[in-house]
């Protein structure tokens, strides 16, 4: 015997969800992150303090609202502050610095140069490269064949050191590269680095200027 339509018909619906499975399926629904966006920081700060102190009887005295945006603006300057403490004094990345102050006070090139062997009688190859190209440059302006100024980088110095000696030229764009590479912790200075830069800093020494401003050196090297 066949059961009734009516039974066939209501077989096959689909079972309607109780109240308690809808309140679930609801639930589930909205806890999706869509339906939360993320606060900014300020909303954050606010809802911190909101959890964690009254800021508007922080300053008593004075109405709730402001005291509570006294608050607020003095979190906010600190933690401004705070940020542009951190940019100033993080380390300096290779694909953001430009070359550096080249002299940091006034001494002349022979000083800079017995500061240069002294470090490196030390094993201090470090200092030794970067006093020694900073007497190399000093000893060019003590000849007049270039002018220093205030802020003078490594490169600038080279560029002015390289357009009185052609012919060192190249050489002196090296060693201003090794100098901020040395100065800037990107590389640890090696022994031959320092007597390379010992022998560029003799020719340079050695180098005469003719009239037309071309240059006569002994031998070329080239940096460990």
């Amino acid at each position: 015997m066949s059961p009734p339509p009516a039974l066939i018909v209501a077989a096959d619906a689909p079972a309607t969800p109780g109240a308690q499975e809808a309140r679930e399926a609801a639930e589930a629904e909205l806890a999706k992150p869509a339906y939360h966006p993320t606060p900014d920081l300020l909303d954050w700060l606010w809802h911190w303090l909101r959890e964690h102190l009254d800021p508007t009887a922080v300053i008593p005295g004075i109405p709730p609202l402001l005291s509570g945006l006294i608050v607020l603006l003095v979190l906010v300057t600190c933690i401004v502050l705070l940020v542009v403490l951190l940019r100033r004094f993080r380390p300096v990345g290779r694909s953001r610095r430009a070359s550096g102050r080249l002299f940091d006070d006034e001494r002349d090139a022979r000083a800079l140069a017995r500061a240069a062997d002294a470090a490196a009688e030390r094993g201090d190859w470090d200092t030794a490269v970067v006093e020694r190209f900073r007497a190399i440059i000093r000893s060019l302006d003590e000849r007049g064949l270039i002018e220093d100024y205030p802020g003078m980088t490594a490169h600038e110095a080279a560029a002015l050191g390289s357009g009185a000696l052609e012919a060192l030229g190249e050489e002196l764009t090296r060693a201003a590269a090794l100098f901020d590479a040395v100065r800037y912790g990107e590389v640890v200075s090696t022994e031959e680095q320092d007597a390379w830069m010992r022998d560029l800093a003799r020719r340079v020494d050695t180098a005469r200027v003719d009239r037309t401003g071309a240059v006569g050196a002994r031998g070329a090297g080239r940096p460990a």
